[in-house]
């Protein structure tokens, strides 16, 4: 498969045959929110992110020109994630300061906020409401007046530790799948994710669940002497077309949108 998302969607142009020009980037992480196969490695630990707005009270989005400690962009989020998260509680989005700072990422979060509000309502969910989060001002640090005079002999100590802790690079892999697998969400997939259909009878040769990136598709069989069952996870599904593309039997329809179909017996007839 030939996919070039990442590099089109770069607004720095920072990507060039899937390679990451680190001068250019700025981490506004829209690379990792259309890759369909989670293949971005960049030094946010968006899964911890993401768990610790799960963790607020209320669940508030918002970047780091709001608070310190929050995600560096909000560009890493699709409408996925975002439905991920607002079908469990109700969630706000502070998405003020991102055409000022970002227009790219302000037009992508427009979209993608549309397409989630859209599910959530036919799932009869409240939407995501659109906030302002005062920016938090950074705390000062403080050294009591007895630790003053310690300090001095240990700072030559602790400067070298931290001068080695900061050549240590961190890099995390975040595949957005992985996340919404285990969020396990209370509402039925929605026309967020895609479907599949079968369009002609399929040999079972199991092609299609060795190359799924996501391992949306397993085989299984019952017993020995029933056919086999093409098991499908819209959830898992990203519509990358590794499976449509290759099958030798041209069996597998990708759908826009996710019929409500995931068991697919394999004995030449349609479901």
């Amino acid at each position: 498969m030939t996919c070039s998302h990442c590099e089109t969607i770069c607004p720095k142009q920072a990507i060039k045959n899937r390679e990451i020009d680190a001068e250019k980037c700025d981490n506004c992480g829209l690379c990792t929110a259309i890759c369909p196969t989670g293949a971005i490695h960049s030094d946010t630990d968006y899964d911890n992110a993401l768990t610790a707005v799960q963790n607020l009270e209320p669940q508030v989005l918002m970047c780091q020109k709001a608070a310190p400690d929050s995600l560096p962009c909000l560009g890493a989020l699709n409408r996925r994630l975002l439905w991920a998260l607002a079908s469990q509680k109700p969630l706000a989005i502070d998405t003020s300061r991102c055409a000022s700072c970002n227009p790219a990422v302000a037009k992508w979060l427009e979209q993608e906020i549309a397409a989630c509000n859209e599910s959530l309502q036919e799932a009869g969910k409240a939407p995501l409401k659109l906030v302002r989060v005062k920016a938090a001002p950074a705390p000062a640090p403080s050294v009591p007046r007895r630790s003053f005079f310690r300090s001095l002999f240990t700072a030559a100590k602790e400067g070298a530790t931290e001068i080695a802790a900061a050549q240590v690079e961190h890099r995390y892999a975040f595949d957005p799948v992985i996340w919404l697998a285990k969020q396990e969400p209370p509402v039925k997939p929605a026309a967020l994710f895609p479907g599949l259909a079968l369009k002609s009878p399929c040999n079972s040769c199991g092609l299609c669940t060795m190359l799924c990136p996501e391992k949306a598709l397993t085989l299984t069989k019952p017993s020995d002497k029933a056919p086999a069952n093409l098991q499908f996870s819209p959830i898992k599904c990203t519509a990358c077309g590794l499976c449509t593309g290759n099958c030798p039997q041209q069996s597998l329809k990708l759908l826009p949108s996710f019929q409500g179909t995931t068991t697919f017996p394999l004995d030449g007839q349609q479901p």
